[in-house]
């Protein structure tokens, strides 16, 4: 499979997950999913995990890859601009600050669907919480028509002031939230120290060593695919290197600015 570039947030940097499941590429393959996707989620918990409506992808799936990036980076802004618009028209002086105007699912035809949050696990809860809501368009579409809630009733359930209050009570971030970390020779000694103390302080580590079933295992101790992965990485070889770096950011995401053309790899 090709790397993807998952692009970070313009409110702050965020870990992504990818997921290709089949219930997610037969919804995109369908000529109804941009229809279902813009009418929102149907579930409370959904609001706080994916947002009131993801951002799709308007290209076919088999559009180059240069102008899916642009496209998405044109949609972005748009969608952006579309959020905002929507907490402006509903909030008051009561409701919450706007968490970020961001998208928390992006659905690309042909590809898959990525989910974002502030931590690995988050992210790929997120999109379980999607392909769920999937499941239900699909349901109602099957016997009738799928309706959502009202989005006045929608924003009061995503900025309910107790639910804003649970979230103030939750734990700050680790000081390495966020951040990707590859540690080379990380299965045994200082690497593995080293990979230890960043899974600590927050951050998601890719734990690589020339004995890939030892560095599985460390990556196991660490806290599993949320936190560590364990990968194959001779460093005398370049190319060895190169999949190494490939296979960390198809499990954590790359970090590159929404606001910017993507970085090259």
């Amino acid at each position: 499979m090709p790397t993807i570039r998952a692009i970070a947030s313009a409110d702050k940097p965020q870990v992504g997950h990818f997921s290709d499941d089949d219930v997610v590429l037969d919804f995109l393959s369908h000529a109804e999913h941009p229809r279902l996707a813009e009418l929102g989620t149907s579930c409370p918990d959904h609001f706080l995990r994916t947002k009131v409506k993801p951002l799709v992808l308007d290209l076919p799936a088999d559009a180059a890859v240069d102008d899916a990036k642009a496209r998405l980076l044109e949609l972005h802004e748009a969608y952006r601009k579309d959020y905002q618009a929507y907490y402006d028209r509903h909030a008051d002086a009561d409701s919450p600050a706007i968490r970020g105007a961001d998208p928390a699912i992006i659905l690309i035809p042909g590809v898959g669907m990525f989910s974002f949050g502030k931590d690995k696990q988050t992210a790929r809860v997120a999109g379980e919480f999607y392909l769920n809501a999937i499941n239900v368009m699909r349901g109602a579409e099957g016997l009738s028509r799928y309706a959502p809630i009202d989005e006045r009733e929608k924003f009061r359930i995503e900025y309910w002031a107790l639910e804003e209050a649970k979230l103030q009570c939750m734990p700050k971030p680790k000081p390495l939230a966020t951040r990707i970390a590859l540690v080379t020779g990380a299965a045994s000694g200082i690497g593995k120290a080293i990979a230890t103390r960043l899974a600590a302080e927050g951050a998601v580590v890719a734990i690589a060593d020339l004995d890939l079933e030892k560095a599985q295992a460390v990556a196991a101790e660490l806290g599993g695919p949320d936190k560590a992965i364990g990968v194959a990485a001779d460093v005398s070889d370049e190319a060895a290197v190169q999949a190494a770096v490939d296979e960390t950011l198809l499990a954590f995401g790359g970090w590159t600015s929404w606001s910017t053309t993507p970085a090259s790899r």
